[in-house]
């Protein structure tokens, strides 16, 4: 007679491999379809690349983190950043809606955790488990950078996209270089500038060009069709003003659903 132990291990292992080829067979049949590498010019004004991977959940969640930062606290709660973020992710829903006719395929749900729920615990908690994209807000960046989606499909049961905001930047800074009679007596004096806070609307366009990032794009880059642009995909924003000449274009909206198809995430 078989020893129990190894035969409940090889029924254990007999499930998870089912399991698996059940999960990419679900994959297959209700995952997103569209393409993974977007047309170059002359077929789009602009150009794309893809960041590799996309949404492939039929309703997919993303979970806002109350930031644990009292001074970012505050600010959060007093001028209303969910509402803000939000607002700035359903403009992306609301014109691939718009676009395609088709309301169920492009649509999202939004679930925030407040600090005594999230603090202390890894996206791999279960609690998060149904979390799709999670955004979390901090200060101010050692790098400088004000917003970045970080892909984590490693994990095959549970991808995201990471994305943090930083509601801090600095102005004015500079670097002056004092000459001596020699070497030893030349300076570089460096003035790191002074540290803002980013306007609340900014905070709403940085969310807004991260979500495209978790949906799949990368930035957008200008070609001599295009001088200029006004997407909110190009890799620069002038976080102090208040970029009214900055949003989601219908070059972002269609190359989005070249990705997807028509159909949006399922």
């Amino acid at each position: 007679m078989p020893d129990s132990h190894a035969f409940y291990l090889g029924l254990f292992i007999t499930m998870f491999i089912l399991l698996m080829f059940f999960g990419v067979y679900l994959q297959y049949v209700f995952g997103a379809e569209g393409v993974n590498v977007l047309p170059t010019p002359p077929d789009f004004q602009y150009y794309y690349k893809t960041i590799g991977v996309k949404l492939n959940e039929i309703k997919p969640e993303v979970c806002f983190f109350e930031p644990e930062d009292e001074y970012v606290n505050e600010r959060f709660w007093k001028e209303g950043w969910f509402g803000i973020g939000t607002g700035a992710l359903n403009e992306w829903k609301y014109n691939l809606q718009q676009e395609t006719g088709i309301i169920e395929g492009w649509t999202w749900d939004y679930k925030m955790f407040l600090v005594p729920e999230h603090a202390g615990k890894s996206t791999k908690d279960p609690l998060f488990k149904e979390c799709n994209i999670f955004i979390v807000y901090e200060k101010l960046s050692e790098t400088g950078v004000v917003g970045q989606a970080a892909s984590h499909y490693e994990n095959s049961f549970h991808g995201y996209t990471y994305i943090t905001i930083w509601t801090q930047t600095t102005t004015g800074g500079s670097t002056t270089i004092y000459l001596g009679e020699d070497f030893n007596e030349s300076k570089i004096i460096k003035n790191p500038g002074e540290v803002v806070d980013i306007p609340a609307v900014n905070i709403g366009k940085i969310a807004q060009h991260e979500f495209g990032h978790a949906l799949g794009l990368e930035h957008q880059y200008r070609t001599l069709m295009g001088v200029s642009s006004n997407s909110i995909m190009v890799g620069n924003l002038d976080v102090v003003k208040e970029n009214t000449d900055r949003f989601i274009t219908d070059n972002d909206i269609q190359a989005v659903i070249l990705m997807y198809g028509e159909d949006g995430f399922g």
